[in-house]
């Protein structure tokens, strides 16, 4: 299942991400992603790390891969 599937993200959110269509699973390796539904969007490392460790698509299925 990929990130914007398990957030049920619109489609216009999702087609803007960096991680549609190959970093569904990984989303969470990509910065500036559009997560919460495009409301949040971090651009270095150290704040992607931060706020994924929060998030429930990585806590529940990402970081298993």
């Amino acid at each position: 299942m990929n990130c914007w599937e398990f957030m049920k993200c619109k489609a216009e959110t999702y087609n803007a991400c960096p991680a549609h269509p190959e970093k569904g699973l990984d989303c969470w390796k990509v910065t500036g992603t559009k997560c919460s539904g495009g409301m949040v969007e971090k651009s270095s490392l150290e704040e992607k790390v931060l706020y994924c460790r929060k998030c429930l698509f990585f806590r529940e299925f990402a970081h298993k891969f």
